[in-house]
């Protein structure tokens, strides 16, 4: 079973989204402010006012987190990289991408952006930290804001992919190499530096410093698994990236919400071998009719389901196959200005795969 994030807002067209594990973050930061922090730095309060801070904190933490990775989506979308949306979860934030950048400037400039917010923000909360000189709570939450944002920035800037330093790296690799090999190479980085966190967590673990032992040793894993799933990413598109949907897509006229059932299961199907066909409703708009559940003598309109996930043709196959992951789709409508054009299969572009393999 599978859980999917929260929606929250949309901003500048970007969906943000909360990860169920984005709770067990909040918890433990929550926890850490309110039994460690603000009782050994500002003793004499109520346990109550601790753990208003604390969560307090921790949201405002990931208002920050939420800042970097808006300002890495905000440079892409002017490079005219989609931006789908922005996951926060319990190491912090991605933004979702839907294609590479074009050239090494663009993957610069992308990079650096988010590392860039994060250090701002850290100077912003030292100057309100001289403004507000007083030993109280309010200033507390103050500096911990400015130390994790300064952490976030200079954290990021660690060349280790994909950390935004990775990218940064990246970038550079990529003006005297091919895109794939420079993410292999700092990819390889980004490996190794996880194994780096596990050990140091294991370390910390046997000294007796639980919490930070097993924070260290989930980031080492988590580093080290998105670095090899980017690199494949990164092979991926530049495999796929080459070729446009309008090239491999199976064209498919529309039925009207009118026709038999029959007639789909028995000419239809058969025809076109795809499950979903594109149905027009009698509001006009488009649907798609799963014929995987569709039984003789049904009604085609009690089967309809909306069009969540869409290409265009003149899209990538690679953004074609990254939306079909991300909407759990083997087959995706492509569509243009309102006109309803076809399918692309996920077969079709694995088997693509399979021969540049």
């Amino acid at each position: 079973m599978r859980f999917y994030p929260i929606p929250l807002f949309r901003i500048f067209g970007i969906q943000v989204n909360l990860d169920y594990s984005w709770f067990i973050a909040f918890i433990l930061i929550t926890f850490t402010l309110a039994e460690y922090f603000y009782p050994y730095f500002y003793p004499g309060h109520s346990t109550l006012l601790y753990w208003v801070f604390g969560a307090i904190s921790a949201i405002l933490l990931f208002l920050s987190v939420l800042l970097h990775e808006l300002a890495h989506s905000l440079v892409a979308i002017y490079f005219k990289i989609p931006v789908k949306q922005i996951n926060l979860f319990i190491f912090g934030g991605v933004a979702m991408f839907e294609e590479e950048a074009h050239s090494p400037k663009e993957e610069f400039l992308i990079a650096v952006a988010g590392p860039i917010m994060s250090i701002a923000l850290g100077i912003f909360f030292f100057i309100l930290a001289l403004l507000y000189p007083y030993n109280d709570m309010f200033n507390g939450l103050i500096n911990y804001l400015m130390y994790v944002n300064f952490a976030i920035g200079i954290f990021n800037l660690i060349p280790a992919f994909p950390l935004d330093g990775g990218r940064i790296l990246r970038a550079f690799l990529w003006q005297k190499k091919d895109i794939v090999t420079a993410t292999k190479i700092t990819a390889n980085l980004g490996t190794f530096f996880g194994y780096f966190l596990i050990f140091l967590g294991i370390l910390y673990f046997i000294s007796g410093e639980f919490i930070n032992g097993i924070w260290l040793i989930f980031l080492g894993l988590f580093l080290k698994y998105a670095s090899n799933v980017a690199y494949k990413e990164t092979k991926l598109s530049a495999v796929l990236s080459k070729y446009k949907v309008e090239n491999f897509m199976t064209v498919i006229e529309p039925l009207f919400y009118n026709v038999s059932t029959d007639e789909i299961l028995n000419f239809y199907k058969p025809f076109y071998h795809i499950s979903y066909i594109p149905v027009i409703g009698r509001d006009g708009k488009f649907y798609l009719l799963n014929t995987l559940n569709l039984k003789p003598n049904s009604s085609v309109e009690d089967n309809l389901e909306e069009i969540s996930c869409w290409v265009s043709p003149y899209d990538s196959l690679f953004r074609a196959y990254k939306l079909m992951n991300q909407c759990q789709l083997d087959e995706l409508p492509v569509i243009y200005k309102n006109t309803f054009l076809g399918i692309i299969k996920r077969s079709t572009i694995e088997d693509l795969i399979q021969s540049n393999a």
